[in-house]
């Protein structure tokens, strides 16, 4: 199957990329183990997580039928992206799965550090597929610029610290800039190493920010419907829409699970089924159509650009 076939080549050039570190045994055991950590497959970009890590090589084969020559770009993001996703783990500690709860911050910190500069080394390797400068220059540029605004994101994110309650607005605008802009990177990063159609490059971004953006609120759903983001009073879009739009006695519950840290006790499973029979989960599932019914219709215009879209339909699942 071609996914099996991408992900093997993708498997070979992040081994590559990491080889030299097997002398010191425990570092390499800390990044092998990051790289294949389920979490790194959340709150990604696409309907199934696993296409994450080939989002470029998915779109650089939908438009120029080949995708090898993208590889170094695919495993700079992906390293990118689990750098990230470490750091993110030591700002929160809310997770005693991550590197920080296990073997402490200044550990994680330099894992995710070797993970930063890793992503740099695989940029450089596109010269080995025959790249040329002036588009190894806007990869660069566009990585650094989308994820540039993925920490500005982030700073919002933590600026606001737990317990706040935020807009629905403000928490679009953060998941935009938190996480669709990593997916729109990876698109767009796909499309750059195929073309040079700018109108097309711009139209394969727009799809991955709206991928993104419906997949972070598939997982808000997700989240609630497991309970794990009850638990940790996290202040998702369906909460959000609780805490606006609910009557006083049933808002008070939320209230009481989200925003009260002094009260450590709550039933989870009650504030669960209150949030999906208040209408918080069904208007969350709304919003997340109507993102997935934008990409849709990027799809159908990069359709009638001439790109083949076969592979890129089930991201839209």
């Amino acid at each position: 199957m071609w996914q099996g076939r991408q992900h093997a080549a993708l498997k070979e050039e992040l081994e590559a990329l990491i080889e030299p570190l097997a002398a010191n045994n425990n570092l390499y055991t800390l990044i092998q183990e990051s790289l294949i950590q389920e979490k790194r497959y959340q709150a990604t970009g696409a309907t199934n997580p696993q296409n994450w890590p080939l989002l470029p090589l998915i779109v650089c084969e939908a438009i120029s039928g080949q995708y090898r020559h993208a590889l170094p770009a695919a495993a700079a993001l992906h390293l990118l992206k689990i750098s990230a996703e470490i750091f993110d783990d030591v700002e929160d500690a809310d997770s005693y799965r991550s590197l920080s709860s296990r073997y402490g911050n200044p550990i994680a910190v330099n894992v995710a550090t070797t993970f930063l500069i890793l992503s740099e080394k695989a940029i450089a390797r596109l010269k080995t597929k025959d790249v040329a400068d002036y588009i190894v220059i806007r990869v660069i540029d566009a990585i650094g610029s989308y994820f540039t605004v993925a920490c500005a994101g982030q700073h919002l994110d933590l600026s606001a610290g737990p317990g706040t309650v935020i807009s629905e607005e403000d928490y679009m605008n953060i998941t935009a800039m938190k996480s669709a802009s990593t997916t729109e990177c990876a698109c767009c990063v796909g499309a750059l190493l195929a073309t040079e159609n700018q109108q097309l490059i711009d139209k394969f971004a727009e799809l991955g920010s709206n991928l993104g953006i419906s997949s972070q609120i598939a997982n808000d759903i997700q989240g609630i419907t497991r309970g794990n983001d009850i638990t940790k009073r996290k202040i998702t879009l369906p909460v959000i829409y609780a805490l606006n739009q609910t009557s006083d006695e049933i808002r008070d519950h939320f209230k009481f699970a989200f925003l009260d840290p002094a009260e450590p006790e709550f039933n989870a499973t009650e504030i669960r089924d209150l949030l999906f029979s208040t209408g918080a989960i069904q208007y969350a599932l709304v919003k997340m159509e109507c993102f997935k019914q934008i990409a849709l219709n990027c799809l159908l215009d990069i359709e009638k650009m001439g790109t083949n879209v076969e592979r890129l339909k089930p991201l839209l699942d």
